[in-house]
């Protein structure tokens, strides 16, 4: 569902490129679909936390004999 912004946004292209604003134009209709791809990005977020809440999915169990060490570093000044 596009937002309010997002629908100005590209009604508001049409008027700025016959006034001349070519790059504008092109600024604000990248921006709105930036906003759409960023919205379904977090609509799809939102949707795997929710399944993870509900035990839907399970995560594989951590294994610390994979080899893989982490050390702390510090550094001294």
């Amino acid at each position: 569902m596009k937002t309010a912004l997002v629908t100005a946004l590209h009604e508001s292209c049409g008027y700025l490129q016959d006034s001349g604003w070519h790059q504008t134009a092109q600024l604000m209709a990248l921006a709105a679909n930036e906003i759409d791809r960023l919205t379904e990005r977090v609509d799809e977020l939102e949707r795997e936390r929710e399944a993870l809440s509900a035990g839907s999915l399970r995560l594989p169990q951590v294994s610390s004999q994979n080899g893989v060490r982490i050390a702390a570093a510090s550094s001294r000044r």
